[in-house]
């Protein structure tokens, strides 16, 4: 079983790796790439993933998960996927300089809806980063069950989604996605989360919430057995 790289990440060496990697492009898209290091919670994130992984990034925005992988990792094979096209094209700059300053990780960057067929394959992870959040109530446990059934045995789920409590926190977040992604988000109860891994025969490796500035996370890893 691989083994993640388990060392410690400052907020710091990984805000150091995402200016570098988001060096040109839209300003807005560029620096919230750059700055969302200090509200969310990555450093927590991207110890668990190991070495020589296959990495399918589900929701990956302008694929800052993936880039900062790319920052730590000698080996790295990672593809993601998000509906929004300047996000995708975000992403695909991002890889070119990471090709461009060296770095050895295989990226590739896909626009589609979770709704539609997911990458083929299998993955050693899969991250679901403050994506139920933005999916109908209906259809959120599916898209984690889909997650999961992406995993190779042995496999390690990544969530990570904006906690519904405290009330305050909840609202923060609430107005955040009003404001930037213009719309009404849905939580979905970490217990909720916790209950569909355990109906999955998923075992849980992390279990955390984290505070930042008034943004509330709940953090949670699962392996597959």
């Amino acid at each position: 079983m691989k083994q993640g790289i388990g060392e410690a990440m400052s907020v710091d060496r990984l805000a150091a790796i995402a200016r570098n990697l988001y060096a040109d492009g839209p300003w807005l898209m560029r620096n919230m790439s750059r700055y969302r290091l200090f509200i969310c919670p990555f450093e927590r994130l991207v110890p668990l993933v190991p070495t020589g992984s296959s990495v399918l990034d589900v929701g990956c925005g302008s694929g800052l998960f993936v880039a900062l992988l790319a920052g730590v990792l000698q080996e790295l094979e990672a593809t993601g996927f998000d509906t929004s096209g300047p996000a995708i094209d975000a992403a695909n700059r991002m890889a070119e300089r990471a090709r461009a300053v060296g770095l050895s990780a295989r990226l590739r960057f896909i626009r589609q809806d979770v709704a539609t067929p997911w990458p083929a394959g299998r993955y050693d992870v899969v991250s679901l980063i403050d994506v139920l959040h933005h999916v109908d109530v209906p259809r959120q446990k599916a898209v984690f069950c889909k997650a999961a059934e992406a995993l190779e045995p042995g496999g390690i789920l990544l969530y990570k989604d904006m906690a519904d409590r405290p009330a305050f926190h909840a609202l923060m977040n609430r107005v955040h996605d009003l404001v930037l992604a213009r719309q009404w988000i849905h939580y979905v109860p970490v217990q909720a989360v916790d209950g569909w891994a355990t109906e999955l025969g998923l075992e849980q490796i992390r279990a955390e919430s984290q505070s930042r500035y008034w943004y509330r996370h709940d953090v949670r890893a699962y392996r597959k057995t």
